[in-house]
């Protein structure tokens, strides 16, 4: 857009597309290093990742995947009893998991980038598979579950809560149990720190520099817009993880890399009608248009 009109970034602007953003993170790992490294340590250095949520992130929780692999004791269904239900079990295994998600959900447990959101942890038993035919009383069950927690938290510290709950609860029944990590193992991350709130917390920083640049853009970019007029882009935070935890704080010094997720309003997102607003779409290209100017400076595109 910017060329189009005869204009290119007075300073450096990296576009990184990276591979599995769904299910490790690992693409956008690898990249980090190269991605950053037209920006030295006094360069102030601004990341917008263009994840649909129309609204400017301040927060990401923690998501960690595993999978389970539950033995039980086959019989003929003529006598149930003398057997042990390995898919049955896979569901009492999961429903103790449940509770365990009650607990983190806690207000006592609750962290205060979170403060106002209903059940911001959420456990997800995704998918299953087990048994051989209906006569049988099935031997075994391998279900795969996501399990969210909150930044701060150590991963080691939920996989001991998972396995002693998972445990605890095959020992009940008898059950034989394997669990195995794979896919992600994401920690929470705060990306603006100075937001935990929503709101600034009143001193200036890079932060504050970029959110009020990016809420200025915004309003500009959607100025033309009637429903829109007057919007101010709300700072909150998702349930979910993304990339951005890998140039937040955790990973960068962020006094000199600023971090968040900006894209378009969407809906039913990971369903079979996921969709995004063609009008939001083009708003938030302008509003990331507009805020190259603001943070990069543009100069006149030299014509051979």
């Amino acid at each position: 857009a910017l060329r189009r009109i005869g204009y290119l970034p007075r300073t450096n602007l990296t576009i990184c597309t990276v591979i599995e953003e769904e299910c490790t993170g690992n693409g956008a790992l690898a990249a980090n290093h190269t991605s950053l490294l037209p920006f030295s340590d006094t360069t102030k250095t601004a990341v917008i990742i263009p994840e649909p949520f129309n609204f400017i992130v301040n927060a990401q929780m923690g998501v960690l995947w595993f999978n389970a692999k539950i033995t039980g004791k086959p019989c003929h269904v003529l006598q149930t009893s003398a057997g042990s239900n390995a898919i049955e079990g896979a569901f009492s295994l999961f429903a103790a998991l449940k509770v365990l998600e009650e607990k983190y959900n806690e207000p006592s447990n609750r962290h205060a980038v979170y403060e106002g959101i209903d059940h911001p942890v959420n456990f997800n038993l995704g998918k299953i598979e087990g048994g051989n035919w209906a006569s049988s009383v099935p031997s075994s069950c391998r279900f795969e579950a996501r399990v969210g927690f909150w930044p701060g938290i150590k991963i080691e510290d939920v996989k001991r809560d998972i396995e002693s709950t998972l445990n605890d609860e095959a020992n009940k029944l008898g059950l034989g149990l394997e669990i195995a990590y794979r896919g992600f193992q994401a920690d929470g991350a705060i990306l603006l720190p100075d937001f935990v709130g929503g709101e600034a917390s009143g001193k200036k920083s890079l932060q504050t520099d970029f959110v009020d640049s990016l809420q200025k853009c915004y309003k500009t970019a959607s100025s033309g817009d009637e429903s829109n007029a007057g919007r101010k882009l709300l700072v909150k935070p998702i349930t979910c993880t993304c990339d951005a935890r890998f140039y937040s704080n955790l990973y960068q010094n962020s006094d000199n890399v600023v971090v968040t997720c900006l894209g378009p309003e969407s809906d039913s997102i990971h369903g079979v009608d996921e969709s995004v607003s063609l009008k939001s779409f083009r708003d938030c290209m302008v509003t990331i248009a507009l805020f190259i100017n603001e943070w990069c400076g543009l100069e006149k595109e030299e014509t051979q």
